[in-house]
C-alpha cells in the first residue's frame, strides 16, 4: 500500500508529511508537485528537514518518491501511464495543495482548486481502496457571520468573502458529489487560519499571516529616515482599521493542526462505508481583536490601532490598509463558532491547543515580517 500527496512543499503540507513520515510503517509516498522530480525533492525535503514534530528515521527520506504534476493540467499533466503508476496500491490520497491568494485572478483560482481537485478525484479513481482526504477552509462558511457553524454545514446562502472561499465551498461538493457517485470515501479537513511562531528559512513556506505582515511593514516602516511622512501625534500614529470592534477570528497553531489531521485521517480508515466526514480543524476559542492590537503594539510601539465600522475621511495610510487588507479585515469580523465534534471523536488523546494569545501573535507577525524580509 502506499499515499499519495499534493502540496507537500508548502506551509501545512509539509508538516503533514513530517507526521507521515514518522509513521511506522514503510509504506512509499508519491509526492506530486510542480517542477522536475530533483528540484520538486529540494523544496519537500528542505521545507520538511526544518520543521518540529516527531523525530522522523533517516531511512524515511527512501520512502518518498517525486512526480512532477501541475494541478493546472489536464490530468494533472501526467500520461496515463504515469497516473496508472502514481496511485498503484493507493490507501490514502492528500490533496492539501491550493492556490491560496483572497484576491487573486478568479480564473486562476478556480483552475487550482476546483479543475486541479476534479483532477485529484480522477487519479483517486485508479486507487478504488484509497480513500481521500481533502483540506479545505473553515471559511467556506463565507459570509454568514454569527450562530454556530456544523461541521456538516455547506451553503452558499450568504455568499463569499472572497473568491478562494467560494473555490473550496465548490470543490467540497464536487467531492461529496463524487463520492455519492462512486461509492467512496473522503475526509474534508476544515482548518481555520493557521499561524506559527517559529521563524522559517528564508525561501521556505510562508505562513497566511505574512501577508498582514507585509502590509503593515509596507504601509509603516519607512525606506529612509525616521518614519517621513508619517501622521506621527506625539510620537503616535493613530490608525483605524473598518470592521466590527467586538468581531473574533479563529487561529489555530498549523503543527497542531497537521497532527490532528494526521489522527482524523486515521480514525477514517477504520470506518466501513461510503460518503464524506467533515471535520472542523479549529481552535476551541476564538481570537478577539485586541489580542491582535496588543502583538502589533510589540512590534510597532507608536502604533494605536482601533476598530471602527466606519473609517470617515480616512488618511493616506488607512486608505492603504483598507484597499489591500479588505478582505482580511472582514474574517475579523464574525461572531460565529465552529462546531468541533467529529474532532474530538477523531483525534483521540491529542490535548486541546494552547491559546493563542498576543504574546502568541507577537513571535508570528515578528516571524512572519523576518521571513519575508529574508526572502526579499
Amino acid at each position: 500500500m502506499s499515499v499519495v500527496i499534493t502540496g507537500a512543499s508548502g506551509f501545512l503540507g509539509s508538516r503533514v508529511l513530517r507526521h507521515l513520515l514518522a509513521e511506522e510503517t514503510r509504506e512509499p509516498v508519491a509526492v506530486l508537485g510542480r517542477g522536475s522530480p530533483d528540484t520538486l525533492r529540494e523544496r519537500v525535503e528542505a521545507a520538511v528537514a526544518w520543521l518540529d514534530g516527531p523525530p522522523v528515521a533517516p531511512d524515511a527520506w527512501r520512502r518518498l518518491r517525486y512526480v512532477s504534476a501541475d494541478l493546472t493540467r489536464p490530468a494533472l499533466g501526467l500520461t496515463p501511464e504515469q497516473l496508472a503508476e502514481a496511485a498503484d496500491g493507493a490507501r490514502e490520497v492528500w490533496h492539501c495543495a491550493a492556490r491560496l491568494h483572497l484576491a487573486g485572478d478568479e480564473s486562476e483560482l478556480f483552475s487550482t482548486n476546483v479543475r486541479g481537485t476534479r483532477a485529484v478525484l480522477d487519479l483517486a479513481e485508479r486507487a478504488p481502496d484509497a480513500h481521500l482526504v481533502y483540506v479545505s477552509t473553515a471559511f467556506v462558511a463565507g459570509r454568514r457571520d454569527a450562530g454556530h457553524i456544523m461541521e456538516d454545514d455547506l451553503s452558499d446562502a450568504d455568499g463569499f468573502h472572497t473568491r478562494y472561499e467560494e473555490t473550496k465551498y465548490t470543490a467540497e461538493r464536487m467531492i461529496r458529489a463524487w463520492t455519492a457517485a462512486k461509492g467512496r470515501r473522503a475526509v474534508i479537513a476544515r482548518p481555520s487560519l493557521l499561524v506559527a511562531d517559529r521563524p522559517a528559512p528564508a525561501g521556505l513556506p510562508a505562513q497566511p499571516l505574512d501577508y498582514v505582515a507585509r502590509l503593515v511593514d509596507d504601509t509603516l516602516r519607512p525606506r529612509t529616515g525616521p518614519m517621513p511622512g508619517l501622521p506621527l501625534r506625539g510620537g503616535v500614529l493613530p490608525l483605524r482599521l473598518q470592521g466590527d470592534p467586538n468581531g473574533a477570528m479563529n487561529l489555530l497553531q498549523a503543527d497542531y493542526a497537521a497532527e490532528a489531521m494526521v489522527r482524523v485521517a486515521a480514525a477514517a480508515r477504520a470506518r466501513t462505508g461510503c460518503g464524506v466526514r467533515t471535520v472542523h480543524v479549529t481552535h476551541p476559542r476564538e481570537v478577539a481583536f485586541p489580542a491582535a492590537r496588543d502583538a502589533l503594539r510589540t512590534l510597532y510601539p507608536g502604533l494605536r490601532l482601533a476598530v471602527v465600522p466606519t473609517v470617515r475621511n480616512p488618511s493616506r495610510h488607512e486608505s492603504l490598509v483598507i484597499e489591500h487588507a479588505g478582505h482580511f479585515l472582514d474574517f475579523g469580523a464574525q461572531h460565529r463558532t465552529y462546531d468541533r465534534t467529529h474532532l474530538r471523536e477523531d483525534v483521540g488523546d491529542l490535548p486541546e491547543p494552547p491559546d493563542v494569545d498576543a504574546d502568541y501573535l507577537s513571535r508570528a507577525f515578528d516571524r512572519a515580517g523576518a521571513h519575508r524580509q529574508a526572502a526579499v
